[in-house]
């Protein structure tokens, strides 16, 4: 557990280390401000009432699970395929660390960085209790939601970006792949439980309105559960080359 730790934190540090973790943390804000700003003025100019969690943190929650298809793979993207491709990978392999502690420590590294995001993004509805009374209960279960769509999003990239050393092909293969895992529950004929399953933006709506399925919980662990697995055996195959 230790040894995971230690992988995790090196990585979350490497993000603040680098443009990369300064830039995204920037996008997303910026973004998530310009939403809130036009929600807030669209509510205003109907005249209807505000709810600040409902009708404000949740359509940034909805609006941010949709970029995370996007942004995420940019973090898996560097934890894995440049470990790979630099031979940081080459030294984890040749010590005595398990692979599910190399594959849990990156895993951990990306979640963290988001979950210090997520955390700071309960500012907006924190902020509206100057005005109002926001619903606590709905403001935790998407937050839930959220932490929940980037851990499975950070699972598929992980496992993508285990194929190769190429940083480039490791985005455009995690980016495409989420979109085609999201989309293969519209092909005609497709079971509903599996439409349900694999369409992690809808998922992610029961929580933004407050609703906790223990279904939904459930898939969301799967998926996570079966990609990391995946990621573990790609990468166990891979120490034996070196």
């Amino acid at each position: 557990m230790s040894v995971t730790l230690a992988i995790a934190e090196r990585d979350f540090k490497g993000f603040f280390g680098t443009p990369l973790g300064w830039i995204v943390a920037c996008i997303i804000f910026l973004i998530s401000g310009i939403v809130f700003f036009i929600v807030v003025q669209m509510l205003l100019i109907r005249g209807q009432s505000i709810d600040p969690v409902a009708d404000i943190f949740g359509q940034i929650l909805n609006f941010l699970n949709y970029i995370n298809i996007f942004i995420i793979p940019a973090f898996t993207m560097k934890t894995m395929s440049e470990d790979l491709g630099s031979g940081t990978y080459r030294l984890q392999a040749s010590a005595p660390i398990s692979t599910w502690s190399i594959v849990g420590g990156k895993f951990l590294g990306v979640m963290m960085y988001f979950a210090i995001i997520g955390i700071l993004m309960l500012l907006y509805p924190l902020y509206t209790v100057i005005f109002t009374q926001p619903d606590f209960k709905v403001l935790l279960s998407g937050w839930l939601g959220l932490i929940l769509n980037c851990a499975t999003i950070i699972s598929i990239g992980l496992f993508i970006g285990s194929f190769t050393r190429n940083p480039i092909i490791s985005y455009l293969g995690s980016a495409f792949f989420i979109l085609l895992f999201i989309f293969s529950g519209f092909i005609p004929g497709i079971p509903d439980w599996y439409r349900h399953s694999v369409n992690l933006l809808e998922l992610s709506s029961d929580f933004t309105r407050g609703v906790i399925k223990t279904g939904s919980v459930a898939t969301y662990l799967a998926i996570i559960s079966v990609f990391l697995f995946l990621c573990r055996f790609v990468v166990e195959s891979k120490k034996w080359r070196f």
